[in-house]
């Protein structure tokens, strides 16, 4: 017990480059100076925050891939394309009666980086955002903005697993890619 809040100690007043340099680079251009006392303030007040707000280290073994990346990257462009257009056009027809809904979509892969990918992904592309996740269930709830029916929340729910399939295959792991299909297949034989 004393050895763990020891190490915890110790992590909290590592640097942490990569998010002092990222949020220093905020700060400046959120200050919109670029003078060398703008950085040096914000490099102290990166620092601080880090060690304030210590982030738990991601652990990440997978590896950018040019295909899956450049795949993942247009299909979000042609999903937002197509979202803003669908949206668009029903704002301006006449009387349209958008039925919300929520639903629930257990994603596949268990990691905290892939969950929030996915979220994020979601979330971007107009029409859904999502509302809630669950960590310990890998459970994300969406919130969509037109449901006709129980086909509409089907394919919701498949696109929201295609985004999560699509993002592993740009940056996830051999292994994680294997276990996802290893499920896929799975779910395959009990449907």
């Amino acid at each position: 017990m004393m050895r763990r809040s020891a190490s915890r100690r110790r992590l909290r007043w590592r640097l942490q480059w990569r998010a002092i340099l990222a949020l220093t680079v905020i700060w400046v251009i959120l200050w919109g100076n670029y003078s060398l006392v703008d950085i040096v303030v914000g490099l102290v007040v990166s620092w601080l925050v880090t060690v304030t707000f210590p982030l738990p280290p991601i652990r990440y073994r997978g590896r950018p891939r040019l295909f899956g990346t450049v795949k993942l990257a247009v299909t979000t462009l042609v999903d937002l394309a197509v979202a803003s257009w669908g949206l668009a056009a029903a704002a301006f027809r006449p009387r349209v009666d958008f039925q919300p809904a929520v639903i629930r979509v257990r994603l596949r892969s268990n990691q905290d980086l892939y969950q929030v990918e996915t979220a994020e992904l979601i979330s971007i592309v107009p029409g859904s955002i999502v509302i809630d996740a669950r960590r310990s269930t890998r459970t994300l709830y969406l919130h969509l903005v037109d449901v006709t029916g129980p086909d509409d929340v089907e394919h919701a729910r498949t696109h929201a697993l295609t985004v999560e399939r699509r993002l592993l295959e740009a940056i996830g792991s051999k292994a994680d890619i294997a276990a996802l299909g290893e499920k896929v297949q799975r779910e395959k034989e009990q449907a």
